[in-house]
């Protein structure tokens, strides 16, 4: 307990050091947002190399080229762009061609980024927006970078999960890394560009989860991806059925993407905190604190028969430790429950992104 209370101490210390020094406090912010932004980066890279589009460097048991999964996104229109172009008559490096297609994905995945910046600056934020271009940027040179050619671990790691899980394993796998990639963004207010800046803008707006809205705008990319890779191989039996498998793991990738990034990004979810208590000052306290209105109700403990007050928020998933911690130091005998809630109507304060 007393080291808790030491490292309380030493925390309310240094946040309150911060405030009265905010150009410490803002280059803080902006150092650990860009620490994320690139971790957030070389996650997705990583896992669209390793996972999704391995080349024709990693084969399977019998020696066949793997296929490719489509990722989804900007970067899984990046893909289908250079479909289109291989199904224009231009060769790929491995077919002896010039076409280098992790630099096409690159410089599409940049390219297609740009007009959704615009959305992302008038429509959500300007810290948003800069992060989010720095993210675009470092998954730009990562995917160039952390490729089987250059770094001779991935092409191990990806042979081995593709030989002792196949699909379903890299399916997995990627859906992991980039649901991670995409939940460390959207943890720090800012996003991997491309379909979830439009997701996050629709999400804000209607107050729910951005999961779901990135499988809803991926699917018209899956679909795409699977009729051009029927028509490159000439609409055969066995390449139909590819396609379908590669649509089949391909929402499976998407549907694993959504569950992490739902389960770490919790901006959207609600909560309700009620809290008995003898203090009729608590109220005030809270609503200090958070900026959310709290309804009280007087009442009488059938045991104790004390007059009580029954306080009730409803706060951001994101907000609530602070909460506790206000009523916990206010009143440590307080009663308190939180409910997680499904759906709120009216009018709610959501933190604006910068």
């Amino acid at each position: 307990m007393a080291i808790k209370n030491l490292f309380k101490n030493w925390h309310e210390n240094i946040k309150n050091w911060l405030y009265d020094h905010m150009w410490a406090k803002n280059v803080l912010e902006w150092s650990w947002g860009f620490i994320i932004c690139t971790l957030s980066a070389f996650l997705f890279a990583f896992g669209f190399n390793a996972f999704m589009d391995l080349g024709s460097h990693v084969t399977d048991a019998s020696g066949n080229e793997l296929v490719k999964l489509v990722a989804g996104g900007v970067s899984g229109v990046s893909q289908v762009i250079t479909l289109i172009l291989e199904l224009c008559g231009w060769k790929t490096v491995a077919d002896g061609g010039t076409l280098d297609e992790h630099m096409a994905y690159s410089v599409l995945y940049f390219v297609i980024n740009i007009p959704l910046f615009f959305l992302a600056w008038k429509g959500i934020g300007k810290r948003f927006t800069i992060f989010t271009l720095i993210n675009v940027l470092e998954v730009s040179l990562f995917i160039k970078l952390l490729t089987i050619d250059n770094m001779i671990w991935i092409q191990e790691l990806a042979t081995f999960v593709s030989n002792n899980g196949s699909l379903l394993a890299r399916a997995l796998f990627a859906g992991v890394c980039t649901g991670l990639s995409s939940a460390l963004a959207f943890k720090e207010d800012f996003s991997t560009g491309g379909i979830d800046i439009v997701a996050y803008y629709i999400a804000l707006r209607k107050n729910a989860s951005v999961g779901k809205y990135s499988v809803m705008l991926n699917s018209v990319t899956v679909v795409m991806f699977a009729l051009l890779t029927s028509a490159k191989a000439s609409w055969a039996l066995d390449a139909s059925a590819s396609a379908f498998g590669r649509v089949f793991y391909s929402v499976l990738y998407m549907l694993t993407c959504m569950i992490v990034v739902d389960s770490i990004n919790v901006r959207n979810k609600r909560l309700k905190v009620e809290v008995v208590t003898t203090s009729k000052e608590l109220g005030d306290v809270m609503i200090a604190t958070i900026p959310h209105a709290a309804t009280m109700v007087r009442g009488e403990g059938v045991y104790s028969g004390q007059e009580k007050y029954i306080f009730t928020m409803v706060v951001s998933s994101y907000e609530v430790n602070e909460i506790l911690r206000v009523i916990e130091k206010e009143d440590p005998s307080a009663f308190v429950q939180v409910v997680p809630l499904s759906k709120v109507l009216g009018r709610f304060h959501t933190k604006p992104v910068k």
